[in-house]
């Protein structure tokens, strides 16, 4: 992001090298999972097809599709 002045940019670069690298891949993956949420979340709010975030559905669907071949 372009709107954050440099000096929090600075700090928060700091902050985050502060942490040991399991804290760090433990807020990666707690952020990624949160993304991922929110995403499939909206995406069935508003109808949308939720493609790759719903991986068991996709493997039903190529399952019953190479049975009924």
């Amino acid at each position: 992001m372009t709107d954050t002045p440099e000096h929090i940019r600075d700090l928060q670069l700091k902050l985050w090298l502060s942490k040991t690298p399991g804290e760090r891949l433990y807020q990666f993956i707690t952020d990624n999972d949160a993304m991922y949420k929110a995403l499939r979340e909206y995406k069935i709010k508003n109808e949308l097809p939720l493609g790759d975030l719903d991986p068991v559905a996709e493997y039903l669907k190529r399952e019953k599709n190479s049975s009924g071949s």
